[in-house]
């Protein structure tokens, strides 16, 4: 049986350096990968994450498309603005870090864009990048969300009661954010 899908009856989602998304008609994402390479490595990190309820499942792998479950809600920026920082949603961030490490993902900082916050304060990744190739030692894009939003010191008291063995390891998130930060900013004002 050879299965044959017509992106025209999908919702256009969005596209990204890689390739298109789409919601098809029966809630699923089919993510269409300008390069079958591409598609493939996604598909083998999909493989290593499989267990890991922090990823969506992959139904299928064909060429250069990935058909995965949908994920839903906002990214976190958005939905820590909207909704604040509670202790749960504390300890998801917490916990999706750990799994990282649990993974032995070698950059352990994940775009904000990548991360989806749910209706019950569920987290989901998509797209996640060079996790065994690159080397972010910290979550800086979480942290920055964090600091952005005044709402660091409120996570950090988050994690002080739920783990408080962790404490140095964000403290020194946070350092290594605010080291770079300035890095970044000295180069941009040397190019100009």
């Amino acid at each position: 049986m050879r299965y044959v899908l017509d992106t025209k009856e999908c919702e256009f989602l969005g596209k990204g350096k890689e390739g298109a998304v789409y919601l098809t008609p029966e809630g699923y994402a089919l993510k269409i990968f300008h390069n079958k390479r591409k598609a493939e490595d996604e598909a083998k990190l999909l493989e290593v994450v499989n267990d890991s309820r922090f990823f969506p499942k992959v139904l299928f792998i064909a060429n250069n498309m990935i058909l995965r479950d949908y994920v839903q809600g906002d990214n976190l920026y958005d939905y820590v603005k909207k909704n604040g920082l509670s202790y749960n949603l504390s300890i998801e961030l917490i916990s999706l870090i750990e799994e990282f490490k649990r993974l032995k993902f070698t950059r352990l900082d994940i775009r904000n864009a990548h991360i989806f916050v749910d209706k019950n304060e569920q987290i989901q990744v998509i797209d996640p990048r060079k996790v065994f190739i690159k080397k972010t030692p910290y979550p800086k894009e979480i942290i920055k969300v964090l600091v952005k939003l005044d709402l660091f010191d409120e996570f950090l008291k988050n994690l002080l009661m739920y783990n408080p063995q962790l404490i140095k390891y964000w403290v020194n998130g946070y350092n290594y954010f605010k080291y770079t930060s300035k890095k970044v900013i000295r180069i941009n004002m040397y190019a100009c």
